[in-house]
């Protein structure tokens, strides 16, 4: 009786969840270099908001909150290795790396990295403000300074956040971890924690603008390999507000339990303003043909970034 009742419960997921089981079987990419990964098939984006192919399922919404249109994408995915980051010099060159301070548009950046969903990264040329780089496994800087909360991504594909990390917390914490070390940001602060917001009302931080009402993107995880993206319209598209950083945690508190019964287990920060980008296939009324395309304010010329992250498929 028991084998039979988990059997059933295993039909009914893979009935609910096809794409899941389908994806066995895919070859992981490469998690210690920026090589794209597949392109996307054309099938497999099934609405203007939505891709599902048997590795990965991406779905698009909007709504409005502090007279400001938002943007948040709920992202599942089947191996680590399908949440990458690409400098911008990957447009001129498969084989450039963070060590070259080159910068792109977003959706330049989205479409030489095979991108199914792409949103900004930290912009780690500001070397002021991002003291510590770790892309796909490699260190590129390392001059943590106290002041800035780093985001941790594991093997495992599972986010954690340093707090006000200092020089010497993040040496110990390297030699405690740098096997398991994927990738970290340095732009912040975490928003949420445990599915609640951590941002106070008077919350103030002058380096990112913590005060003003501006455009924000963020990346969440919701679960195992679970995940999502926010962006925000801003001032300069007609009609919005843009957010506080206190208004956008909120923003991200409520998504986040929209999607999961648990929300947000962590949402980091990311680049603000016109560098806030959320990148995503559509087609375009030029030709008919898909075309990347930003999500959010794109009725505003983009600002050219540095790097990005984004969300791969395994289907070749």
């Amino acid at each position: 009786m028991r084998k039979k009742a988990v059997l059933i419960l295993a039909l009914c997921a893979l009935l609910l969840c096809p794409w899941i089981s389908a994806a066995e079987g895919l070859e992981p990419l490469p998690m210690d270099n920026f090589q794209p990964g597949p392109m996307p098939s054309e099938a497999g984006y099934i609405s203007p908001t939505e891709y599902e192919d048997a590795s990965i399922s991406v779905k698009i919404y909007q709504d409005r909150y502090a007279d400001t249109d938002y943007f948040f994408a709920h992202i599942k995915i089947s191996h680590p290795s399908q949440l990458r980051t690409a400098p911008a010099g990957i447009v001129a060159s498969p084989t450039a790396t963070f060590q070259y301070e080159t910068e792109n548009k977003a959706t330049q950046i989205a479409k030489a990295a095979n991108a199914v969903i792409a949103i900004n990264g930290d912009y780690y040329t500001k070397a002021d403000k991002c003291a510590v780089v770790l892309r796909q496994n490699r260190q590129y800087r390392n001059f943590a300074n106290g002041y800035t909360d780093l985001l941790v991504i594991d093997m495992n594909g599972d986010l954690h956040a340093l707090p006000n990390c200092t020089k010497q917390y993040y040496k110990e914490y390297m030699e405690q971890n740098r096997p398991q070390l994927y990738n970290i940001f340095c732009f912040g602060p975490v928003i949420v924690q445990d599915g609640a917001s951590v941002i106070a009302e008077d919350y103030k931080n002058n380096s990112i603008g913590s005060q003003n009402t501006t455009q924000r993107s963020a990346i969440a995880q919701l679960g195992p390999l679970e995940y999502m993206l926010v962006s925000t319209n801003g001032p300069q598209s007609p009609g919005n507000k843009g957010m506080t950083l206190y208004e956008f945690a909120k923003v991200c508190e409520d998504a986040g339990k929209r999607l999961s019964e648990n929300g947000c287990l962590i949402a980091y920060n990311l680049d603000g303003g016109n560098s806030a980008a959320m990148i995503f296939r559509e087609v375009s009324p030029e030709n008919g043909k898909l075309a990347m395309k930003r999500v959010n304010s794109s009725d505003i010329s983009e600002r050219h970034l540095s790097d990005i992250i984004y969300f791969a498929t395994l289907v070749k």
